[in-house]
């Protein structure tokens, strides 16, 4: 991820992160019939949390989402950055709807393996 769109997925990852969001996971979706690029996924303890972090990003993040869905139940909510969408689920939620598990392994990436430093040669 490069670009306009990676800086903002790196902030919108970093600042779920800084709020304990768990599981933080990216899933490359350009090349399908999706309509944006990538999917960020994190989960929250109980729907106050997952409230939390939409709120956080919505606060932080340096433009608005285009559509926002399910904040006020607190177990499933989407933010639609254009070129990125954020999921946010409470766990059991995230285990039932497993978008994981609907793309091939080498498109989902856990956040921490993306943000790792590069190896020494």
């Amino acid at each position: 991820m490069s670009g306009p769109e990676g800086g903002l997925l790196d902030r919108a990852a970093a600042l779920l992160e800084a709020k304990k969001g768990l599981r933080l996971t990216v899933i490359d979706v350009t090349g399908s019939s999706v309509p944006t690029s990538y999917y960020l996924i994190a989960s929250g303890e109980n729907p106050t949390h997952v409230r939390a972090l939409c709120n956080e990003l919505l606060a932080k993040m340096p433009l608005a989402p285009l559509h926002v869905e399910g904040i006020r139940e607190g177990r499933w909510a989407l933010l639609d950055y254009g070129g990125f969408v954020v999921h946010l689920f409470l766990e059991e939620v995230r285990r039932f709807y497993d978008l994981e598990g609907l793309w091939p392994g080498d498109r989902v990436t856990p956040w921490r393996s993306l943000r790792a430093p590069p190896s020494p040669v």
